[in-house]
């Protein structure tokens, strides 16, 4: 375990470097809500649209920006890099497991979750005043937050991991953003029957969607049904990850390389 946290370590420290793409992600993040605020300033004029007043859409779009922003295209890219380049055939040759050094190495976004976290909070106590939220509610909310950045995590490490299949493996990560992207800016609610049976199907959705759901119109029953609909999420992801770096290091073994 020490050998992995002294990896963690080191991309931790390397990773504080970028200072000028923190700023140029908070001013994107920024950018959004600013759009988005105006937008339903237009649309709803002090109304309600299905439950949701203004204040708890701009809630919700921060909570999904937070989600999006923490983890970032750059956790794919790591393992996407790491295989294409062959430091991965380098890596099998060492006493260590594969896998474990790429969850060190992704484990580095904790700097961008703290960033964010803090700047979500000030802006969006800024943009849209103190939303109203109980114990229970909060520490489902925590739950949520967590699985939703584990979610993505794992997520990013499968788009990555892909690199064993096909050499380039960008095009899979822009379809996970954009199924990402349609309910960070817009709850489930919002598209019609059909359209939502589907995106319950996708591991996408519950990444972005409960954590904001949760905060902004609790219902406990709800709540706790998005949770494990989260962690079934979760499970069926780490299982694909597992199953495909197990046979892409098998490939790698028996090809060497």
């Amino acid at each position: 375990m020490k050998k992995y946290l002294e990896i963690f370590k080191f991309n931790l420290k390397s990773e504080a470097n970028f200072k000028v793409d923190y700023l140029f992600s908070l001013l994107s993040f920024a950018v959004h809500i600013f759009v988005f605020n105006a937008l339903w300033d237009f649309i709803l004029k002090d109304k309600a649209i299905l439950g949701y007043t203004k204040p708890q859409l701009i809630w919700y779009i921060i909570v999904g920006e937070f989600i999006a922003y923490s983890v970032g295209k750059k956790n794919y890219l790591k393992v996407s890099d790491m295989i294409k380049s062959g430091e991965i055939a380098n890596l099998l040759t060492k006493p260590i497991s594969i896998m474990k050094y790429i969850i060190a190495q992704e484990g580095t976004c904790i700097i961008n979750i703290l960033v964010n976290f803090v700047f979500g909070i000030i802006f969006g106590t800024i943009m849209a005043g103190v939303i109203p939220i109980s114990g229970v509610q909060l520490v489902l909310f925590t739950i949520s937050i967590i699985l939703s950045l584990t979610i993505d995590i794992f997520l990013q490490v499968f788009i990555g991991l892909l690199a064993f299949i096909t050499e380039e493996n960008q095009s899979f990560y822009l379809i996970m953003s954009k199924a990402m992207l349609i309910l960070i800016f817009t709850p489930l609610e919002f598209f019609p029957s059909y359209a939502q049976n589907v995106l319950k199907f996708l591991p996408t959705t519950y990444v972005v969607y409960p954590a904001g759901k949760i905060l902004v119109d609790f219902n406990l029953q709800i709540a706790v049904s998005l949770i494990i609909g989260q962690i079934i999420a979760l499970l069926v992801v780490f299982s694909a990850v597992y199953l495909l770096n197990t046979k892409g290091v098998k490939s790698i073994n028996v090809n060497g390389g």
